[in-house]
């Protein structure tokens, strides 16, 4: 996987592919790697995917690893052509999402979060407290659980989440 950024790195470096910024004024992506996958950011752009397949090409005669294009999804921003989705899809053989649905329970939103995307904390929560009641622990006892556990839930959320007021 190192590898991998490192063929990503000179891609962006001799400006074969480029960087995406999603907010203004801040630090551009390419690539992020979580535990053994990994997000690549390009423009929608049939440059940008013959790119892409070049790199994951490399990878895969350095490692020895083929990219699983059955397994592998691709997700466009609403701006983009049904026609150009077409293209990039069918050069690429990944299959077209409309949404990426959850990585690690943590779901991966596209567009601006609202208060009602993280209701499923909140009924997280309730359930355990649901559970708990009915079980024969003391007042104390459900007390203490409820410090520990509840408070580590949405801890686990927001470490990779804003979540809105």
């Amino acid at each position: 996987m190192e590898r991998l950024g490192h063929i990503t790195h000179n891609a962006v470096a001799v400006q074969s592919y480029y960087l995406l910024r999603f907010i203004r004024n801040e630090t551009p992506l390419s690539h992020l790697f979580f535990t053994d996958d990994l997000i690549l950011y390009a423009r929608a752009h049939m440059g940008q995917a013959e790119v892409i397949d070049s790199i994951l090409l490399e990878f895969g005669k350095f490692s020895g690893h083929k990219v699983n294009r059955r397994k592998t999804s691709i997700y466009f921003s609403p701006n983009t052509t049904d026609e150009l989705q077409q293209a990039i899809s069918s050069r690429l053989d990944f299959q077209h999402v409309s949404c990426l649905g959850k990585y690690l329970s943590v779901p991966v939103i596209h567009k601006r979060t609202l208060r009602f995307y993280y209701n499923f904390i909140l009924e997280k929560m309730r359930g355990h407290l649901t559970g708990w009641a009915a079980q024969s622990l003391s007042l104390a006892g459900r007390l203490t659980l409820a410090k520990s556990v509840l408070s580590a839930i949405p801890m686990y959320f927001m470490q990779s989440t804003m979540l809105p007021k």
